[in-house]
């Protein structure tokens, strides 16, 4: 038997989270009578509400509770535990969520306990429950059978009808500090005998991130590793380096970094091969995108090979929201995500073209302004003077008549830019300013550039002999 289920806490006392400890003693003040029938335990995977909840379960049926609540040894505390208890019904709600079962649980709900004073329902992950099943449930909270206690446990607090919520009493499990880590870890390396520094223990907790799960667990696997000598830290991350947290960092520099569609799908194509759970997955991708954006915000920069960008960073969680959010309507669990990756490594890697295809026009303009410039330089003289009488060398309708050698003649000076504006057209010739109408706003943008229009000004001037300024605006086809 695993650590995990060997040392879960068994009464109040061994509950580590100090908050959910404190809100489960206050229930001692009063009679079981006058208990709430209804409660409701929310947080993170792993922060120890279905141990919560099978206490909550004790406390109403243990035969010799007390002054700190259930015993955890009399006949009714060790079938709690054991998980035979016929009146203690666990149900998961991810795989009996719909009316129909919530109809079998009202049905049953009103034949009285076999052998306890409470028959308790712990329905696990609730949040998964059709609307029509919460509706039904709602019933059954607002006038249940004065035998019957509900304990419902969820990741999601949030997709929780709030009628349903306003029956119960919350007891939100936040994520577990160092400290409360620590001390469930020292019990069982003290009743383990396991020769571990305490170094290492710091480290298992800050992999753990908050989970007492995740962190019984990987002390249960160096235990197992660690033949002689003390587990120190760099056992630890070394034996954490082939784990999940290391394969997601690598799928997330894929993505990220490499932008590599084949090798990223690749590499969930695996995950789904080892029945990794979608949900579970994206959750933890997630996770560790909001642990990369607040660091990097706080000045913690992360030392990579290849380095991940804020910017991308941020657009990716808000694909994989969207991925998650796409989960539960669709019938291949993979797919949600693996439409996320390629549509953000599509998307940073048009943007990139496009970025590069604005360095190539800047480098056109920087190669040819000197040559501009020279051939100009007489022109310069006298130009207050010059555009002044402009109007009597250009107007709209010279210009627009004469458009494809205005383009033509452009093209030695700069192929890209007379590429450009091929696609827009002039708008108006007024006051010694040209201004010409773009339909893109890559385009506007490109011919926007200061040294564009300068290049565009002394074309016009070499054509028509009028000194111009010339604005860009965007038009409507």
């Amino acid at each position: 038997m695993s650590f995990y289920r060997i040392y879960r806490p068994q009464i109040i006392d061994e509950i580590d989270n100090v908050s959910v400890r404190g809100q489960i003693l206050s229930l001692l003040s009063k009679n079981k009578k006058d208990l709430p029938h209804a409660y409701l335990l929310s947080g993170p995977k792993g922060s120890g509400k279905t141990t919560a909840a099978r206490i909550i379960a004790k406390l109403f049926n243990c035969e010799k509770p007390g002054s700190k609540g259930p015993c955890g040894k009399c006949r009714q505390c060790t079938s709690i535990a054991n998980g035979t208890n016929i009146d203690i019904l666990e149900i998961d709600a991810a795989s009996n969520r719909g009316i129909d079962d919530v109809r079998a649980l009202r049905d049953g709900i009103k034949l009285t306990p076999a052998s306890s004073p409470y028959k308790i329902y712990i329905i696990d992950e609730v949040h998964m429950m059709t609307t029509e099943a919460f509706n039904a449930l709602l019933k059954t909270l607002e006038e249940p059978p004065s035998h019957a206690v509900f304990v419902l446990a969820t990741t999601d607090p949030q997709k929780i009808l709030p009628t349903v919520r306003s029956r119960c009493m919350e007891i939100p499990f936040a994520k577990a500090t160092s400290e409360e880590l620590i001390h469930a870890l020292e019990r069982i390396v003290k009743k383990e005998k396991i020769d571990i520094d305490k170094d290492a223990l710091l480290a298992i907790t800050d992999i753990a991130d908050g989970a007492f799960r995740d962190a019984v667990k990987l002390l249960e696997q160096m235990s197992f590793l660690k033949k002689e000598g003390a587990i120190t830290a760099v056992d630890v991350v070394a034996a954490v380096l082939g784990s999940d947290a290391m394969r997601r960092e690598a799928l997330l520099t894929v993505i990220l970094a490499d932008k590599d569609r084949g090798d990223a799908l690749s590499r969930i194509e695996k995950f789904v091969a080892e029945g990794v759970d979608m949900k579970a997955l994206i959750k933890d991708l997630l996770s560790d995108l909001q642990a990369d954006l607040v660091a990097e915000i706080k000045g913690q920069h992360i030392k990579r090979v290849k380095p991940w960008m804020k910017k991308d960073v941020q657009e990716l969680i808000k694909h994989f929201v969207r991925a998650y959010e796409e989960l539960r309507n669709c019938p291949i669990p993979q797919l949600p995500l693996e439409l996320a990756v390629v549509e953000f490594i599509e998307e940073r890697l048009a943007h990139e073209k496009e970025h590069d295809e604005h360095m190539k026009i800047d480098e056109h303009v920087r190669g040819d302004e000197h040559v501009i410039m020279k051939q100009d330089e007489h022109m310069k003289k006298d130009e207050r003077k010059i555009m002044a009488d402009s109007s009597d060398l250009l107007n709209l309708e010279k210009l627009t008549s004469h458009w494809s050698d205005f383009i033509e003649t452009l093209k030695p000076f700069n192929h890209s830019v007379a590429g450009v504006i091929r696609g827009a057209r002039p708008k108006s010739v007024e006051g010694g300013v040209v201004t010409i109408e773009a339909f893109y706003k890559f385009h506007q943008e490109r011919l926007s550039d200061p040294k564009v229009r300068d290049i565009l000004a002394n074309v016009l001037k070499k054509l028509f002999g009028a000194t111009v300024k010339v604005e860009v605006v965007l038009g409507k086809k």
